[in-house]
């Protein structure tokens, strides 16, 4: 029997593998950084380490973790992937090391799962509007920049975002037939989400919109009782399946809740650069910050304009789907904008929604016939150049770039010292390249910069940024400008920046976006203590790079 395709399906295959392709491509490239110098994020392995750890030898207690911090499936997941990878053999051997695997595996879970999001984000797209807005919507995820960056780092916020779209996709299912199973699936796929982070627990209002908008339609509070059972009963499958320990030691789970609340209401002044502040003047506060400065930032503005379309088109015209894709964008955003802490990453459930929205809009612009496509490739085209941009600053050059510019600097002595401003981990990757170059690192205590002066102080741009952004006029802040003006004895000696699409922009928004700890190249300065001593270190002398912008 010979399978026979007409010309059109020819041409929406051919589409459909190209933006699959692109979703592969963007997600895989450069997905192993750090993992050579057997570096990478810290968090991915302080969070996760530990179930790499306890899934060498599999049993029921691998089952068993105690970390309050996250639920478990992610672990799970993290886990599993790292021990199949390495029963294959394909790990080279500075890989075989338990932390580098889940190092690996970490970021492997993130980035099926946002390829999965995307398939899922276009079938829903299609199902809710049309094939055209499916495969609009799916060309746009595939692109999405912080959903394709954070899908490089070993963190539950990419596969939350998955299971989000999967349960808006169950629920459309649900609300369109009025079918139980459908609505369990919802509840079901909700109660992963919350296995995965405890902020997951919003997705129960889409899943529960489905026994509002069919009980409604069928004028039955009957049906839309059997409805809510069915859903609260995914719901619990759900975490029972992803989070074995949030339902048989519940106390774990409500002291991580606990502990989640009290930090993004009250002890939010340690996040650095990811907090609202007074300096980013009349948006630096809830709700509003978001909308101006973080999913302009998140999606890109033409993306996040084209987003704003379709959210009114959706008000305009308020169908079926419309009503559940408000809910859900509306609910979600009122939770997590509610806090003072300002990661991008916690909107990231919303980026589905957001993006159907868009696709949405796109195949609305009928007139002139050229008008849609016309904006939809200017978007793809913005936001994909936009992601290429970030995605190359994945890595650890100027850390090393760093250390080799000192060592081989004549100011250099066998008893200088590195001082670089104390954190509680290595944050920023200095350590390892400065010790094997045979320089010893010190680090400086808040407000005790100058105190035991080191002969080369390296200032990352990230402190620099929270110290202007968070602290103005503080005891730290005089402390910079004492540095940084020469005062302290210090003269500026070289300078390693990396840039993305339009990064002065985004920068205006919020200086944050400059750099972040999870990216690798976060920038630096070098100051040398002696002014005789750089008059010694010439950046054509000692190799040292111009800064990069």
């Amino acid at each position: 029997m010979t399978l026979r395709l007409r010309p059109r399906r020819i041409e929406w295959i051919a589409l459909g593998l190209v933006i699959a392709a692109v979703a592969v491509a963007l997600r895989f490239w450069r997905l192993t950084w750090g993992l050579s110098e057997q570096l990478g994020f810290p968090d991915e392995l302080v969070n996760f380490n530990r179930y790499a750890e306890a899934f060498k030898t599999l049993s029921c207690s691998s089952f068993a973790q105690r970390n309050p911090q996250y639920p478990t499936l992610y672990g799970y997941l993290l886990a599993l992937t790292a021990t199949a990878l390495d029963a294959t053999g394909l790990f080279p051997q500075p890989l075989r090391q338990a932390s580098l695997q889940a190092f690996l595996g970490g970021r492997l879970v993130a980035a099926v799962a946002g390829i999965a999001t995307v398939g899922l984000v276009g079938v829903t797209a299609t199902r809710m509007y049309s094939r055209h807005a499916g495969f609009a919507a799916a060309a746009l995820m595939a692109v999405l920049p912080f959903h394709v960056l954070y899908g490089h780092v070993g963190s539950t916020d990419v596969l939350l975002a998955a299971f989000a779209a999967l349960t808006v996709h169950c629920a459309d299912g649900a609300t369109r037939t009025g079918r139980s199973l459908l609505a369990a699936a919802a509840g079901f796929a909700a109660g992963l989400a919350f296995s995965t982070k405890y902020t997951g627990l919003a997705m129960l209002v889409p899943a529960g919109w489905v026994a509002l908008d069919r009980g409604f339609a069928e004028r039955s509070v009957r049906r839309a009782a059997l409805l809510a059972l069915a859903v609260g009963a995914g719901f619990l499958g759900g975490v029972l399946c992803g989070c074995p320990p949030c339902v048989l030691t519940p106390d774990i789970m409500l002291r991580g809740m606990r502990a989640l609340y009290v930090q993004t209401t009250y002890l939010y002044s340690g996040l650095h650069n990811n907090y609202l502040v007074p300096s980013l003047g009349w948006y630096g506060r809830q709700y509003v910050y978001q909308l101006v400065a973080s999913l302009p930032f998140a999606l890109g503005w033409p993306l996040y304009a084209l987003s704003l379309a379709g959210v009114a088109a959706a008000l305009r015209g308020h169908g079926r789907g419309d009503r559940l894709l408000l809910v859900t964008l509306v609910s979600f955003f009122v939770a997590m904008s509610s806090s003072q802490v300002a990661f991008p990453r916690y909107l990231m459930p919303l980026f589905p929604v957001l993006v159907i929205l868009a696709g949405r809009a796109a195949t609305a612009l009928e007139r002139p016939r050229w008008a849609g496509p016309a904006v939809l490739a200017g978007v793809w085209i913005y936001t994909l150049a936009l992601s290429v941009s970030q995605i190359a600053r994945f890595s650890f050059d100027q850390q090393r770039e760093v250390a080799e510019w000192i060592a081989r600097s004549p100011a250099r002595t066998a008893e200088s010292r590195v001082g670089v401003p104390q954190v509680i981990l290595d944050y920023y990757r200095l350590e390892k390249p400065l010790g094997e170059r045979g320089l010893r690192m010190v680090s400086l205590k808040r407000g005790k910069w100058f105190e035991d002066p080191p002969e080369f102080l390296v200032l990352p741009e990230w402190v620099e940024i929270s110290i202007d952004r968070d602290q103005p006029g503080s005891s730290i802040w005089n402390d910079l400008e004492r540095l940084r003006s020469g005062a302290a004895g210090y003269t500026r000696a070289g300078s390693w920046r990396s840039t993305y699409l339009q990064e002065s922009f985004y920068t205006r928004l919020d200086p944050a976006f400059a750099a972040d700890l999870w990216q690798g190249e976060i920038g630096f300065t070098v100051y040398v203590r002696d002014r005789a001593a750089l008059n010694r270190t010439e950046p054509a002398e000692t190799g040292s790079p111009p800064a990069r912008r």
